[in-house]
């Protein structure tokens, strides 16, 4: 649980936003929006891939 925490809050929301920055079509605040959970979508899958690698290599090298 800590790893998963310290790579969430290590993710630069920056880096997330640059990604999909011209990949998010709508008007508004229904942009915003899906502009908003696709960040918060992308931060959480990226914070787990990093947690689990981690574990695994924890787990390899012990």
């Amino acid at each position: 649980m800590a790893i998963l925490f310290t790579s969430w809050v290590l993710i630069p929301e920056g880096f997330i936003s640059s990604l999909i920055a011209g990949q998010i079509n709508g008007d508004g605040e229904s942009a915003m929006d899906s502009f908003g959970f696709t960040v918060i979508l992308l931060k959480a899958v990226f914070s787990v891939l990093l947690a689990f690698t981690g574990i695994c290599l924890y787990h390899k090298a012990k």
